[in-house]
């Protein structure tokens, strides 16, 4: 067996990490948004650290409310299937 062939065979099965992937995905994105709005209104000025970190919430939270409606939509199908699971009845 090549290695190329153990590599491929060893990462054929799903990821553990799957069930919390849209999750994971969903809050990487709005902290990446908050930081990339805190440095361009830092950049631009806004030197008031009470008054950057209110303004990088407020505009961060606008835009993800814009550019992550996907992944927002994806991450609450996956909560709402976790929740409306039936629990195991264990006897």
């Amino acid at each position: 067996m090549l290695a190329s062939d153990a590599k491929s065979d060893r990462y054929a099965g799903p990821s553990n990490l799957e069930p919390v992937r849209p999750v994971l995905v969903y809050t990487a994105s709005r902290i990446g948004l908050f930081v990339v709005t805190l440095g361009v209104l830092w950049l631009l000025g806004l030197q008031n650290p009470f008054w950057l970190i209110v303004a990088s919430f407020v505009i961060s939270g606008i835009a993800s409310y814009v550019l992550l409606s996907k992944q927002r939509d994806t991450m609450s199908a996956r909560l709402s299937d976790k929740i409306d699971r039936p629990k195991p009845q264990n006897d």
